[in-house]
């Protein structure tokens, strides 16, 4: 309304929150799945509890088993939060029903069961503390067609589905360590024969076998891939979801396998072994804790792991084959105890015949982008299927992207909004997205060369 209504004039408003930018997305909520015995109602079976800092001390009381002693979900809760998890939610994922029912395949049901109970709730990372990449389950409890079943097929299968259907979502899950006593400590020998038994994916790990190829560029050992039933595949080829180019949906992708000989000192720690100080521990839900504290552009590469020392240190041939082998493994710096390379479990034969998500970096920028695609188009959900609908969803895109480009997580990104006449009947609109990371810095070259003068 003009000041003076009764003279001619322009009348100015300024509009406010035109150069607002895209929120980015939420700092990474990680769930750490085991067992406890506790019959706390904080500790309910197959419902996640959530910790905030004030909180934490109180979770880990309260997520001890019935005997007052310390579960793994206690020991997982404090390495994930040294390493440098902030946003931490814990599930316990055994049944008061239970009773002696405590073996692999019965583990393998409880987690199957917590992971139909998760898929519609928000969480970005995802570790079963309790059970390894390598342990023999031989009988699925819990239903389903397949004829063999792997604790690390499982989590990358829901990972997958829960990227695919409603939140982007990662797994940590480990390898055992070269020594399976609590407080012992492997020697050379030991190592060594560690490191050849899971260069070799022998027993359990024979389907994570993505290293190997058995025709021109086909790992036809690698099971680790998507199928309609959910089940892993006896083979590569039985792998029957694919992308729009044909390729088989590679499910590697979404988990990393950490192989780490380390020990962790915590307040959980201190409880089990007070003249120690430490225990021996696989490292998934410290590396967890350290991935979600990163931007998606940084890498967990060269990242010292926090709350961890080294239980018997890794050459840096050793620590090589791990990550030739797509483990993600640790060193030991003057710096402190560091992740020697940050991958996925996603294929990698070659530098000629692998995924391209074989960097969890990658991983991450482009869950970072979907997350930021799928915030700002939710706006434009029961408007119009129309142009100029269009035309204003493709600019909050834009926005949206040139924010995490000058954030530096992206060097380049191109898409495209459109609709045919039979999408809009159908109430549908296609987001065609191409993205160039920003790729991480792995080696460095040293020239060096002398002159007389």
């Amino acid at each position: 309304m003009p000041t003076f209504a009764n003279l001619p004039g322009a009348t100015v408003e300024i509009l406010d929150q035109g150069l607002r930018v895209s929120r980015p997305p939420s700092g990474p909520t990680i769930l750490l799945l085991g067992s406890t015995t506790s019959t706390n109602t904080k500790a309910e079976a197959y419902v996640p509890y959530s910790i905030s800092d004030g909180s934490l001390t109180s979770a880990y009381q309260a997520f001890k088993n019935s005997d007052n002693t310390v579960s793994e979900l206690c020991k997982a809760l404090y390495e994930c939060h040294v390493a440098g998890g902030m946003d931490i939610e814990i599930m316990n994922i055994l049944p008061t029903s239970s009773g002696a029912l405590l073996g692999n395949n019965d583990v393998y049901g409880y987690l199957e069961h917590a992971y139909e109970v998760l898929i519609n709730h928000n969480i970005d990372i995802v570790v079963p503390v309790g059970v390894t990449m390598d342990m023999s389950v031989t009988a699925n409890y819990h239903g389903g067609t397949g004829t063999s079943w792997n604790f690390g097929y499982q989590l990358a299968n829901f990972c997958y589905q829960a990227t695919k259907n409603n939140n982007t979502c990662l797994g940590v899950i480990a390898v055992e360590p070269a020594t399976a006593s609590p407080s012992g400590t492997p020697s050379l020998t030991d190592v060594e024969a560690w490191v050849k038994k899971l260069e070799a994916y022998t027993g359990a790990l024979a389907p994570y076998n993505g290293t190997t190829a058995t025709s021109d560029g086909v790992p036809g050992n690698y099971r680790f891939v998507a199928t309609t039933s959910e089940e892993m595949p006896g083979s590569y080829a039985g792998g029957d979801v694919e992308d729009a180019k044909g390729n088989k949906v590679d499910i590697g992708a979404y988990i990393s396998v950490v192989a780490a000989n380390i020990r962790a000192t915590n307040d959980a720690a201190i409880e089990l072994y007070p003249t120690l100080g430490y225990y021996n521990t696989n490292g998934a839900a410290a590396y967890a804790g350290l991935v979600s504290g990163l931007e998606s552009k940084s890498a967990p590469t060269n990242k010292i792991l926090q709350g961890v020392t080294m239980n018997q240190g890794v050459s840096e041939n050793q620590a090589n084959r791990l990550a030739g082998g797509r483990y993600v493994t640790v060193l030991s710096k003057p710096k402190g105890v560091v992740i020697a390379s940050a991958m996925t479990g996603a294929y990698n034969i070659d530098q000629y015949s692998r995924s391209d998500f074989v960097r969890l970096s990658t991983v991450r920028i482009v869950h970072d982008a979907i997350n930021y695609v799928r915030t700002v188009s939710d706006q434009f959900i029961g408007e119009p299927n129309s142009a100029p609908q269009r035309n204003a969803m493709a600019t909050a895109i834009e926005n949206a992207l040139k924010t995490m480009q000058e954030r530096g997580a992206l060097r380049r990104f191109n898409f495209n909004v459109y609709a045919t006449p039979t999408d809009q009947v159908l109430g549908k609109a296609t987001v065609e997205l191409i993205l160039v990371p920003a790729f991480e810095l792995q080696q460095i070259t040293v020239i060096v060369a002398l002159t007389s003068e």
